[in-house]
């Protein structure tokens, strides 16, 4: 039996690397959405000790240090643009990150129409080579059973 050869491998190859490079570059922006998550529950839990020492500082019944506070209140501050801008640069990500899903569903969608057209050569390729086999078969035994049929 005849070998099949899908007509379009060489495009279902370029197909199936454009889905991995589609699926690298969604892992990359994942992954840097993730690092800005840590960084920002790192963020978040280091202006919250900064609030619980501002309580802790005013809360003292001495005299309160006017220039640890501040310095307290100010860092606070800071923390709480730095959680805005994390959520800002995370928000800016959603957006790569649908555009990223979307372009790997479509890449991932011709590859599959691709491999079910494979599937569906091959069926009909394999078919006809039995079609073919079978009246090979079918006219050999015709063949020696006309001869039988001479002889007698």
């Amino acid at each position: 039996m005849k070998k099949f050869l899908f007509k379009f491998e060489s495009l279902l190859k370029l197909r199936k690397n454009q889905r991995d490079i589609s699926r690298q570059l969604l892992a990359d922006v994942l992954g840097h959405d993730a690092e800005l998550a840590a960084r920002r529950r790192a963020v978040h839990v280091e202006r919250l000790t900064q609030i619980e020492e501002l309580r802790i500082l005013s809360t003292g019944g001495n005299a309160v240090n006017i220039d640890a506070s501040a310095s307290r209140r100010h860092y606070a501050v800071q923390l709480t643009g730095n959680l805005g801008e994390i959520d800002a640069r995370r928000a800016d990500l959603a957006g790569q990150i649908a555009l990223r899903r979307q372009a790997l569903v479509r890449a991932d969608q011709a590859v599959k129409s691709l491999e079910k057209l494979a599937e569906k050569q091959q069926t009909e390729f394999v078919f006809h080579q039995e079609r073919v086999e079978a009246r090979a078969l079918e006219e050999t035994w015709q063949a020696i059973h006309a001869g039988e049929h001479d002889a007698c």
